[in-house]
């Protein structure tokens, strides 16, 4: 009977990133966070921005998105769009036909890629190897250096098909018009500079997990809030497991991108000393799997692969595999379901108020 409260409640643990990194004397320990998103980046690919004309990168600042008044900014603005749809589609030929016939571009490594038909074949190689990505295009600035030219800088965001950040540029382009129609003439992409890339633009895709949740069972219940820190910086979560109604274990996490890394980590400290850390990846829309590994209080270790699918915006499951536990070989616990928690009911008016 212990022995199988202890499982379940180590199990719990693993839910929605609970995993902890050091066992209490009344459970066997389990490992550390649970995780989930650090996007692998993309494969290299061809130059997925909107156009340019300098030899200096743009200003690294952040900035509100430019939102076009005039025709003539909003044709540009629709070109840019037309440019994204077409990337994400994986068409070579409708973005060759959006440049010029001797456009250049130029990519963050300096490449440079001269003509449309060279163009049409860099993309088409390109989405040869890596088909299906996201592309955000934003436009943070425009100028028009004649009525038939057009400088714009901005910065663009590629993801995976499954959504996580692949890979964040800034970049300038060059726009020309003839014959009443909008072409790119020179397009040149810049690494984004890492204070360039919020945060929360790092950790949106796992904001889902803000609130409050639980797993409860017979005997044992653990329960876990999720919140933002100050800025969106980290989530931060805590927990708190019971049995038989007494508290037994309690610990906080912080997950947030680790910019040595390059990956979304956690860091997890537990009510018993010991603490643990976790790398995050998006393997499907509806999945992270973390690799988590800990240490307890006596300085065993502990490690698990953590499987995290979400089921639907209320509920997840966890399946916890290759696990060691205190140096020891443990056995995986699967199906774990946590479910988020209802809010609480707004506070009845007070009637004697009204007397």
């Amino acid at each position: 009977m212990r022995t199988q409260l202890t499982k379940t409640i180590a199990a719990t643990f693993a839910a929605v990133g609970l995993v902890t990194a050091a066992g209490a004397r009344w459970q066997a320990p389990a490992p550390a966070p649970a995780q989930a998103p650090a996007a692998a980046p993309a494969p290299k690919t061809a130059p997925a921005t909107p156009p340019a004309a300098t030899t200096t990168a743009p200003a690294a600042a952040t900035t509100a998105a430019f939102q076009p008044t005039t025709p003539a900014e909003k044709a540009v603005a629709v070109q840019v769009g037309e440019f994204v749809k077409a990337y994400e589609a994986g068409d070579a030929q409708a973005l060759a036909a959006l440049y010029a016939d001797d456009a250049v571009i130029v990519d963050p490594d300096g490449l440079e890629i001269k003509g449309k038909e060279q163009i049409a074949r860099l993309y088409a190689e390109s989405f040869a190897v890596a088909a299906g990505l996201k592309l955000d295009a934003q436009i943070e600035a425009l100028r028009f250096l004649t009525p038939d030219v057009a400088r714009i800088e901005g910065r663009s965001r590629l993801a995976t098909p499954a959504g996580d950040a692949a890979d964040y540029t800034r970049y300038s382009g060059l726009l020309v018009q003839k014959g009443g129609k909008w072409t790119i003439a020179e397009i040149r992409e810049y690494p984004a500079a890492a204070e360039d890339v919020e945060p929360y633009e790092r950790l949106k895709d796992l904001e889902w997990m803000v609130g409050e949740w639980v797993n409860e069972g017979q005997h044992d219940k653990v329960t876990a809030e999720i919140k933002w820190a100050d800025n969106r910086s980290y989530l931060v979560r805590t927990y708190a497991a019971e049995l038989d109604g007494q508290k037994k274990s309690s610990g906080t996490m912080f997950i947030g991108w680790d910019p040595q890394s390059g990956q979304i980590k956690s860091w997890l400290f537990d009510s018993e000393g010991g603490h643990g850390e976790g790398v995050w990846t998006r393997t499907e829309e509806n999945q992270w799997v973390v690799k988590a590994q800990g240490v307890l209080r006596n300085g065993l270790p502990t490690s698990a692969t953590q499987v995290h699918t979400i089921l639907n915006k209320d509920s997840v499951k966890t399946d916890a595999v290759d696990r060691i536990l205190g140096g020891l070989v443990a056995e995986d616990v699967l199906d774990v379901v946590m479910v988020r928690k209802a809010p609480a009911p707004a506070p009845a008016a007070d009637a004697t108020r009204a007397k």
